[in-house]
């Protein structure tokens, strides 16, 4: 499931989108990171084919509400695991498309100009 940088350096595990609500186009999708490299690595994007925004957010409670706050990039920490889960950090993606395959890859830019793919599968709920 991961690619680009190369597979030695990032793994990801239980990618999944949340499925939209009827004739929404906005939603969320949380992921596990696993940095196998004796250095941080830097998210500083995210991009797909078949969402039109990415951006990463973490959820807080402030005064007794909840909000999400934009971060600018998340770090996955050397020889570590991000994890992006509901109540967290997230992905928040706007202009969803429908598609076929019941997933979306999402490609991610790493500071340095490097790249990797994950293949988020569409779900309900929390993949077991």
């Amino acid at each position: 499931m991961s690619c680009g940088q190369s597979p030695k350096e990032v793994s990801v595990d239980k990618a999944w989108v949340r499925t939209p609500l009827p004739s929404k186009t906005t939603t969320s999708a949380y992921v596990q990171f696993k940095n196998h490299t004796k250095d941080s690595i830097k998210l500083t994007s995210a991009e797909s084919e078949t969402i039109g925004a990415i951006e990463f957010h973490k959820s807080e409670l402030k005064d007794g509400m909840h909000r999400m706050v934009e971060l600018d990039s998340l770090e996955i920490p050397a020889k570590d695991t991000l994890t992006l889960e509901p109540g967290g950090l997230h992905l928040m993606l706007f202009r969803v498309q429908e598609v076929e395959e019941d997933e979306h890859v999402i490609t991610f830019n790493t500071e340095g100009d490097h790249k990797f793919e994950a293949t988020f599968e569409i779900s309900d709920d929390e993949p077991e």
